[in-house]
């Protein structure tokens, strides 16, 4: 008697317990992939540690938006990363912004490709050496419904009448990373 009052007061425990769990899980939970679509890039930048040494700035870039500096079109981003010295040491998590200039834009409807050039940067109070890079997005990401599909064919068809100028340029990304970022759909014009 006394193991089917202790079965039916587990069985019991676990059925609320089972619900609370179900709910929890029905609940959205944000993980670094679930942050959204967005105009990536790895990042790898260099530099002379204290021993003499290599260090190393790994991470990737999330392109947010888009400036005009000196006549050129430049990527903002926020980079997320870590710094090592030499003996792969870590001296710090990274998270800041970094800009990066575009070299070349390509688009299709459904992606973007860019190359970024390399730059020098202050990370974590170390002067970094930022490789060039490419940035890019895939509106049929992870399979799903292709996002920003009016802002990729509008940066395409900007870019098949020959290189535009850079606030134009600047202008049609920044209307694109709002769009990625946002994930909404092809937008009904």
């Amino acid at each position: 008697m006394k193991n089917t009052r202790l079965l039916l007061a587990t069985a019991v425990m676990l059925a609320i317990g089972s619900n609370w769990t179900m709910t929890a899980l029905a609940a959205p939970v944000m993980t670094q992939d679930d942050d959204g679509p967005a105009i990536t890039a790895r990042v790898h930048g260099t530099f002379q540690d204290a021993a003499g040494g290599g260090g190393v700035l790994s991470g990737d870039m999330s392109v947010v938006r888009f400036e005009v500096r000196d006549g050129k079109v430049v990527a903002i981003g926020e980079i997320t990363g870590s710094l090592a010295d030499s003996a792969g040491n870590i001296l710090g998590k990274v998270n800041q912004e970094l800009a990066l200039p575009v070299l070349r834009v390509g688009s299709t409807c459904n992606q973007l490709r860019m190359e970024l050039a390399g730059t020098e940067a202050e990370v974590l109070k170390t002067a970094v050496r930022f490789d060039q890079e490419v940035a890019g997005f895939d509106s049929r990401q992870n399979g799903m419904v292709p996002k920003a599909l009016d802002a990729l064919c509008d940066v395409q068809e900007l870019l098949r009448t020959g290189p535009p100028a850079a606030d134009t340029l600047a202008d049609a990304l920044n209307k694109l990373a709002l769009r990625v970022a946002t994930g909404q759909a092809r937008e009904y014009r």
